[in-house]
């Protein structure tokens, strides 16, 4: 237990339980990034471990895998506080663990756990120091924010930033939140990240190479997640950047796992001057022979519209969102285009579809339930 309470707690119990059982361990936070290597060299078996992490996510009550490596048998045991997984140990022997041996090994995980615990103790109080922060920046606040970063020790973005909103439902929000503070680019850089509202997480980081990608990645590993990112800003003006990321974020908001960027949306902004009835029933004619289409067929036409223009039009990434054959897509998609009389290959149809979609998204009557099977069309 002693080992559990210093200061490097988890290293000390990773360090004891190969000094007792032999072997290699490695340990992870739950988002795979590496928290103790013993002995150093261990890290080599990183990247074969991590490929099987995403195994505990199809388990509704995660247990031990066990994987196999040249001449050796490698354990990972989940590491969980309060039902959720915080962290994995990866164990490698060339031999099976006994019963005493495994034994340390749950004795192990159980001091981990402790130590998870111990750090959660910590957490909420510097969750509170980062939403202050954020709010500071985000009125633009340059001196007030620097001064409190420096008694809240927060390394605070000095110089050009972005801002972003990233969102999901209430039921993710701890998947979010532990996503973005422990992802180990952001964490290299002077980020500041905070929960505004369940669901909703602000971030301001520094402009760097990689900086959207990087929290497009971030988004990919959260279900439902979407966001919306500025473009590169002066601290001084966050106030108007922030209130861009926040139009586009509520304009934009369809798509999960997209991180829209307010230089590439303007239009999304846009939608917000344009919800007059004029435009409501502009929208509505132009998608009225998609509607039409689906009435009497077990095809839900205008879906697959959406998907497919959602998907910047390419078939393969279509065709799986919406869970059929990309020839199935390919003969819907054809149906579409005799309809509407209109190329879908055409950037402007595209376009003033996507508005018409978006604008009319509240107010498209459903359609009809079918009254027989069409024989003429796949579904």
């Amino acid at each position: 237990m002693h080992a559990a309470v210093s200061a490097e707690g988890a290293r000390r119990v990773a360090d004891r339980l190969v000094d007792a059982i032999g072997g290699w361990a490695l340990l992870l936070d739950a988002t795979g990034v590496l928290r103790a290597s013993v002995p150093s060299g261990a890290r080599s078996h990183l990247p074969r471990v991590r490929t099987e992490l995403a195994r505990f996510a199809d388990q509704m009550s995660p247990a031990v895998i066990a994987i196999s490596l040249p001449n050796e048998t490698v354990s990972i045991f989940p590491i969980q506080t309060r039902g959720r997984v915080r962290g994995y140990l990866a164990l490698g022997r060339t031999s099976t663990l006994n019963p005493s041996e495994r034994s340390l090994v749950d004795t192990a995980t159980l001091l981990l756990t402790a130590e998870w615990r111990k750090e959660d103790a910590l957490i909420l109080p510097a969750r509170r120091h980062n939403r202050a922060l954020l709010q500071v920046l985000l009125e633009g606040r340059r001196d007030v924010a620097r001064n409190l970063g420096e008694i809240l020790r927060i390394p605070t973005p000095d110089g050009d930033v972005r801002a972003a909103l990233l969102g999901v439902p209430r039921r993710f929000r701890t998947d979010l939140l532990e996503a973005v503070e422990q992802d180990p680019a952001l964490r290299r850089v002077e980020t500041v990240v905070a929960e505004i509202q369940p669901g909703r997480v602000g971030v301001v980081l520094p402009v760097a190479e990689g900086d959207v990608r990087t929290l497009e990645a971030v988004l990919r590993h959260v279900p439902f997640a979407h966001g919306a990112v500025s473009e590169r800003t002066t601290i001084d003006e966050l106030p108007t950047a922030w209130r861009q990321v926040r139009g586009v974020f509520d304009a934009a908001s369809d798509v999960t796992g997209r991180l829209y960027e307010t230089k590439d949306l303007s239009d999304a902004g846009l939608l917000r001057h344009l919800r007059s009835d004029s435009a409501i029933t502009w929208a509505h004619a132009a998608l009225a022979p998609v509607v039409t289409l689906s009435e009497g067929s077990k095809v839900d036409f205008l879906q697959t519209l959406r998907a497919f223009l959602g998907n910047n039009g390419q078939a393969d990434a279509s065709a799986t969102a919406l869970g059929i054959h990309r020839h199935t897509l390919r003969y819907r998609m054809s149906r579409i285009e005799d309809a509407l009389q209109q190329d879908l290959d055409d950037p402007n149809i595209r376009a003033e579809l996507w508005v018409a979609l978006r604008l009319a998204s509240d107010n498209i009557p459903m359609p009809a339930a079918p009254t027989a099977v069409s024989s003429r069309q796949p579904s």
